[in-house]
């Protein structure tokens, strides 16, 4: 298997539902599995009703109507405080979506290809595997 594909969960939450699908598309094609929801709600509501919900990172949007990506992180991170959380937007040069207060912020720009988002994933996923062998060693 290339370095970049995987077989982790990865839940894609944009508002736009043909980004969600091409993102789901992307990522079954290097062999992720992804679950995909149109809004922060839904993905809030699927953390809450199911608490051993099988996802290995999260795929955010940014910009969202009813909550940001950003704010929707935090509230994951509630939830669930190891989720890696990579966030995509069209909107990368503005550093009102990049806000430093977030910590070490995983981006990646829209529109993106598939390959440069699989290698995202797989960065963001090797890398808090290799944070907690430190840790816990």
């Amino acid at each position: 298997m290339p370095a970049f594909e995987g077989t982790e969960t990865v839940l894609v939450v944009d508002d736009k539902s043909f980004i969600v699908s091409l993102a789901h598309e992307m990522l079954t094609t290097y062999g992720y599995r992804a679950l995909a929801v149109n809004s922060a709600a839904e993905a809030i509501h699927l953390f809450e009703s199911s608490p051993n919900l099988d996802v290995d990172l999260a795929l955010l949007d940014i910009v969202m109507p009813e909550m940001t990506g950003t704010d929707l992180a935090l509230r994951l991170k509630q939830i669930r405080p190891s989720l890696p959380i990579v966030f995509m937007s069209a909107y990368s040069e503005s550093p009102v979506l990049r806000p430093e207060r977030y910590g070490k912020i995983n981006f990646i720009a829209k529109p993106f290809s598939p390959l440069a988002l699989a290698r995202k994933i797989r960065e963001v996923l090797d890398a808090r595997r290799a944070d907690s062998r430190s840790t816990s060693g």
